[in-house]
């Protein structure tokens, strides 16, 4: 009986070592296409596939050599929280990209890579554009007085008298 459990151990060093080199091998290819790609977008789209991939394959490899444990749990917590927050990096990075004026390469007819114009193939995307970020928008108090501008201030402190 002895025997067994070690031929359990060792399918399972196996599927977990073929799991992690696979994942490893994702992340290396996500590497080269970050050095070899045009563009900032095309650049966001070889890496976050290739990691979103990789690191499912390095979470199971690990997963199969943790088993049921408290490790395991964790594993599972650390590829959820990864899982869900990566793309949202991505559209983040590629909005700002977008905002900051780089354009997408598309091939033409002759097969070269030529910058696209957003602005005519999606009209409302120029105003989307040109508006800020909404971490730069700038908010009203509540109240409405005012937008909190110095300015305001200074008008205030004038109407009101003086010690001297």
């Amino acid at each position: 009986m002895e025997f067994l459990g070690d031929a359990a151990g060792l399918v399972r060093d196996l599927v977990s070592g073929v799991l992690l080199i696979a994942g490893a091998g994702f992340y290396l290819i996500g590497a080269i296409g970050l050095n070899r790609m045009p563009d900032v977008f095309t650049r966001m789209h070889a890496t976050s596939v290739s990691d979103t991939l990789g690191l499912g394959l390095m979470f199971v490899g690990m997963l199969v050599q943790a088993g049921p444990t408290l490790i395991g749990f964790k594993l599972v917590v650390i590829f959820a929280l990864l899982f869900l927050t990566a793309p949202i990096a991505t559209h983040a990075l590629a909005r700002a990209a977008l905002h900051d004026g780089e354009e997408p390469l598309l091939a033409d007819e002759e097969g070269r890579l030529v910058p696209t114009d957003l602005a005519a193939s999606f009209p409302d995307l120029e105003q989307r554009i040109e508006s800020p970020l909404t971490s730069e928008s700038v908010t009203a108090p509540e109240g409405g007085e005012g937008d909190g501008n110095d300015d305001d201030t200074a008008q205030q402190g004038e109407d009101r008298p003086s010690n001297s």
